[in-house]
């Protein structure tokens, strides 16, 4: 276990991590970052929310102006929890999210490790981890662009095709429940992203089985007599059923990770429909205005701006002229027969997909898939898939050399692929400034931080709350519409307000809160009916003469209800079966 545990493969892997990941450790922030601002704004919101007792935060009560907006039924959340955690250990915002993106360096370079070392050898194993941390949109993900979440996904797609891997190889159980909970929470971290790897899984499962099909059949003709014991998994898998193969298992264990994400997923798919999607996929947004022109993809130029259209952006969106070197090294030195090869094969397939992907050229496909892709909003984002592809074949590359020598051919290969990026691994670093005042202002000057209801009439400019944010002091959170009356705010939380209505006769107020499935009224402590019958579809009552406490409350649905259901038995189910299956 000591020489495990002091591996030289791990030691210069922490290495190379630690070099890549030591831009966070600066003072400041780097705020002008694409998401950035939006990922401390609404890492506030969270935290607000969790703090005002929901486990699982959805309404964000700061955005659109103070009217608020259901961020997280549309933003996987778990990136914000991983934050949170920091966050609960004393550090601010800013160095809380810098924190769990540190854990995401080391996440993601240890993943590909695992995973490729396991295919591949060690020492193409390291190769392929530090190809994974240095290829280029790695970190233009996170240094240019500022996106925490998908940044953070890159830490999932080798941890899970290792756990199919393992499935296959070793045919224990315990890798299937294994496999759901990575599948999960990469599910749980960022949809889309998830979305554009999972043709790879499925992929990558039929290739495994495929090659699993070829060595039994092998292993069983008259030319290759049956030597192997019994218990060889290659003979065992002809003595499985179908019902027990590892395909099945594999594809199963894809189907119980979306159910450990229920929570998160079912209520996307029945709510989404009270919002309007335009802000998310038309305009600017609109994924046809966004594909790649072929020498982005190579050309070596490095910038800090923003996505542009029909090729214009304003930052790198090349492959990595490293890693296609080493991967095209590996392809010339395919073997046939041998199992590895049609992996290595296989993920030089991936990443000429993953290009065809981005070009124009591509357009039939995303048209015919453009309900569940056009979410993605960029074709560029498939980087993300080549970027794990050319990594896994950089570390192929290390296996042209001899047994001998194929160490030190890796710290070559590594040094090599480091070098060439790690310059560009500067953020345009800022003082973390964030305050009710910057919010604002990044709404209103900005425009961001918005989204519509489906009962919203006109997209708002500013509103009434925005006044009270810059001056540090909400103090009004309902009007009178209708009627003779006087509001006292008594209580604002993020996840509710309470006033007290003195109504001379009988009146309407307006709670300046958009309304949406799981807000709830109440009149003096019973149910009062929501309408939301106004320009900005915001909460209104009907409040008879009196004195009255009314009362707004964000609560649950049947959807939200029972997807946390299907995600808790899965949860418990998984753990039950881990824990029974784990040796």
């Amino acid at each position: 276990m000591r020489a495990k545990f002091f591996s030289p493969h791990l030691f210069v892997l922490l290495a190379f991590a630690t070099l890549i990941a030591a831009p966070l450790s600066a003072p400041g922030y780097f705020m002008f970052a694409h998401d950035a601002r939006h990922t401390v704004y609404f890492m506030q919101m969270f935290d607000a929310a969790l703090r005002d007792g929901a486990l699982f935060p959805r309404w964000a009560t700061d955005m659109v102006f103070g009217y608020g907006y259901p961020v997280w039924l549309i933003l996987a959340p778990l990136p914000y929890y991983g934050a949170e955690f920091f966050h609960l250990l004393g550090l601010d915002f800013p160095s809380s999210i810098k924190a769990i993106e540190a854990v995401g360096w080391f996440a993601g370079a240890l993943g590909m490790f695992l995973f490729a070392s396991r295919v591949l050898g060690k020492d193409s194993g390291l190769v392929a981890a530090i190809a994974y941390l240095f290829v280029p949109y790695h970190i233009v993900d996170l240094y240019v662009r500022g996106a925490m979440a998908e940044f953070l996904a890159f830490v999932f797609p080798p941890f899970i095709l290792w756990g199919i891997y393992q499935i296959f190889s070793t045919r224990r159980v315990f890798y299937v429940p294994l496999t759901a909970l990575l599948y999960g929470a990469m599910l749980l971290t960022h949809v889309q992203m998830t979305v554009l790897f999972s043709p790879v899984i499925a992929g990558y499962i039929l290739v495994l089985w495929w090659a699993d099909r070829r060595r039994a059949t092998n292993a069983q003709s008259p030319n290759h007599p049956i030597t192997q014991s019994p218990n060889h998994p290659i003979i065992q898998s002809s003595l499985h059923t179908f019902t027990f193969s590892p395909l099945l298992r594999s594809a199963f264990a894809i189907v119980w990770g979306v159910a450990l994400a229920a929570v998160f997923f079912l209520p996307i798919l029945l709510e989404q429909k009270y919002l309007t999607n335009d802000p998310l996929i038309g305009g600017f947004f609109n994924f046809r205005l966004h594909f790649v022109n072929p020498a982005q993809l190579v050309s070596p130029f490095w910038g800090y701006g923003y996505a542009g259209t029909n090729g214009s952006d304003q930052f790198s969106l090349q492959l990595g002229i490293m890693p296609l070197f080493f991967g095209i090294i590996a392809l010339f030195n395919l073997k046939r027969g041998q199992a590895r090869s049609a992996q290595i094969f296989y993920f030089a397939l991936v990443t000429l997909g993953a290009v065809f992907a981005m070009l124009v050229l591509s357009t039939p496909l995303w048209e015919l898939a453009a309900p569940i892709v056009a979410f993605t909003q960029f074709p560029w984002r498939v980087l993300f898939v080549s970027a794990f592809a050319l990594a896994f074949l950089a570390g192929a590359s290390v296996r042209a050399i001899d047994a001998e020598n194929q160490f030190r051919a890796a710290l070559f290969f590594a040094l090599l692929v480091s070098f060439a990026m790690f310059p560009y691994a500067r953020p345009q670093y800022t003082e973390t400034q964030f305050t009710w005042n910057t919010m604002m202002d990044f709404q209103v000057k900005d425009r961001e931080l918005l989204g519509d209801t489906i009962w919203v009439e006109t997209r708002p400019q500013d509103s009434p709350l925005v006044a009270q944010y810059r001056a540090g002091n909400i103090t009004t959170k309902a009007v009178v519409l209708e009627g003779d009356a006087q509001i006292e705010l008594l209580e604002r939380r993020p996840l509710g307000d309470t006033v007290r209505v003195n109504a001379a006769t009988p009146s309407r107020i307006m709670f300046y809160t958009r309304d949406f499935p799981g807000w709830t009224a109440t009149l003096d402590g019973n149910a009062a009916e929501i309408k939301h019958d106004n320009e900005q579809g915001l909460i209104t009552i009907e409040v008879p003469a009196g004195t009255h406490i009314a009362a707004t409350h964000w609560g649950t649905t049947p959807a939200r209800v029972i997807g946390a259901i299907i995600s808790f038995v899965s949860l418990v189910f998984a753990l039950i079966v881990l824990w029974r299956t784990r040796k």
